[in-house]
This record gives structure tokens, sequence and C-alpha cells, in this order.
């Protein structure tokens, strides 16, 4: 349990970036982002089966925010103390929960799933490239060639859905591409403000923050739908918001504390590896032999551009 006054810092804004090792602990916690971000796959299509896009993303993220919220003043956290630190968390909530979550989910349907993978896993590239130029965090070779090895490999897992086409409006590129470039930038942003903040606080603000252009969006744009009181609807999106959402944030804010971006960037380039692998288990989907060889391509980046010599 992490103490109520964390004080700032003392080190660099970009802890962890020359010698920290991977804990366990980091580690662990990185993996369950990774398997937690899988399992939201067949949630979300489940999700918009009941609910518009913007309706979606602002009950998921909403429930999410109050959930930690609540969790917060319960615990007594501290939340952001200075303009900075809150202009930060703003920024990040617009960019990683507005424009995430809206472009994406509003992008299903208009692209195929495979390209929509394929742009969407260049972001943890992404995120290094411009945490690189807004604040100098340091983009090794070694991380650069492992996450470009990752990104093969999800390229080969989808080459299959590629190939086939399927409908790659502009639109659906264009929202993925924007999904894309705002979690990516808040991710650069959360790393910069992530040592001095308390994550359960900083991830309901976050979220909460998110979320109002959020229902604004789906106020002015989408009209209510009567199936989002489905109770199947109910139990999906607060599964969604509290394991795929609440938690995953709480625990990204958490591992950015102390480990470079770039390696924690990294294990995302798993969801996709994870996902085809829950679908073969228990969905019964059959495995190509070149989505497996892109398995083991991206584990295998993973793995390079983590590894601390």
């Amino acid at each position: 349990m992490q103490s109520n006054t964390r004080p700032a810092h003392p080190r660099s804004p970009l802890p962890g970036d020359v010698s920290t090792r991977l804990g366990r602990g980091t580690v662990a916690s990185l993996l369950t982002v990774a398997t937690l971000t899988a399992l939201c796959y067949p949630l979300l299509s489940i999700g918009l089966t009941y609910a518009s896009p913007f309706q979606f993303a602002a009950i998921r993220a909403g429930i999410a925010g109050f959930a930690l919220l609540l969790l917060a003043l319960a615990l007594r956290r501290p939340f952001p103390r200075t303009r900075r630190l809150w202009l930060m968390v703003a920024l990040s909530g617009l960019s990683a929960t507005t424009i995430g979550f809206a472009s994406m989910l509003g992008a299903a349907g208009l692209i195929a799933p495979g390209i929509a993978t394929v742009v969407a896993g260049t972001q943890p590239i992404v995120a290094a490239l411009l945490a690189l130029a807004m604040f100098g965090q340091p983009f090794r070779k070694r991380q650069a060639i492992g996450m470009s090895v990752a990104f093969a490999g999800i390229a080969a897992m989808t080459l299959q859905d590629l190939s086939a086409g399927g409908t790659s409006a502009v639109a659906g590129v264009a929202l993925v591409i924007a999904a894309t470039l705002g979690v990516a930038f808040g991710n650069a942003l959360t790393k910069r403000f992530a040592p001095d903040v308390d994550p359960i606080a900083a991830a309901a603000a976050q979220l909460l923050l998110g979320t109002v252009p959020l229902v604004i969006l789906a106020f002015l744009t989408e009209p209510l739908t009567a199936p989002i009181l489905d109770l199947r609807f109910l139990a999906v999106v607060v599964a969604l918001a509290i394991g795929g959402t609440a938690l995953t944030f709480t625990l990204w804010i958490a591992v950015l504390r102390d480990c470079p971006l770039n390696i924690a960037n990294a294990f995302n380039f798993l969801a996709p590896v994870l996902g085809v692998a829950i679908s073969v288990a228990f969905l019964g989907e059959n495995l190509s032999p070149l989505a497996a060889a892109g398995m083991v391509l991206t584990i295998a980046g993973i793995v390079f551009a983590a590894w601390r010599a």
C-alpha cells in the first residue's frame, strides 16, 4: 500500500530510464494489463450490439472513473495538488479516454479488424517518439528494434485479414489513427506526471475528465437507445469498466512511476497475442501457421525490448 502523502519524486521527471530493472511486481502488473486488455475485445464486440459507440464509451469511462473516485475518497488518497499536474491529467484524459475510446469504438464496422490491429499496433512506437520529442525520454536502439520486431509479429498475425480486405473506409482508417495518436499522447503525458500522483486518484480524474466530452458527443449525435438498460449490457459494461478500464488505468499509472515508458509500452504488443490465444482456447478459432509464427515473433520482440543487460 502506498503512502497517502508521498512527496514529489526527487529524481528526474522521467525516472528509471537508465538503470531500472523490471521487478516481479512490475512484470506482473504489465502482464495483468495486457491480459485484461485482451479480455476486453470480446466484451467490446458484445457491448456494441446494444449501444452506439459514444454512448458505450461514455458509460464505460464514467463507471470506471466514478468507481475509482469512490475508492480514492474512501482510502483518502491525495489528488493532484498543482495546476501543472491537473493540466497534464486533463490532457491525458482528453487524449487517451475521450479520443482513444470514441475513435476506436467509432471505427468498429468501418474497417477490417486486422487493419485496425496493425494501425493501433504502432501506438508504442508513436508514444516513444512523442515522449522523445516532448520530454527527452530516451528511445534506445534495443527498444526500437524490439518494438519493430513485435510490430512485425502483429502484422503477420493479421496478414490473412489484411489480404482478405473487407471494409476499409477512409473514415474508419482515420478514426483508428486518431485513437492511436490519442492513446500515444496520453501515455507520454502519463509517464510525465506518474511519479508525482497517486495512481488511484489520478486514474479517477483522468477517466472522469475524459468522460465529460464523451457524454456531450453522445447527447449531441446519438439518440438514447433502450438496449443500454438491458441487464446483459449492464453486466458487460460493468465488467469492462472495472476490470478492463479502472484496474488497467490504475496499474498503468503505478507502473509508469518508475518503469521506462518504452519498456512498459512494449508489453502492449502482448494484448493482440493474448486475444488470439483466448479465441483459440475458448472460442474454437483456428490458428494458422503464419499467425502462430507472428505470436512467437511478437513475444520475442517484447522480450528483446524489455531485457536489461
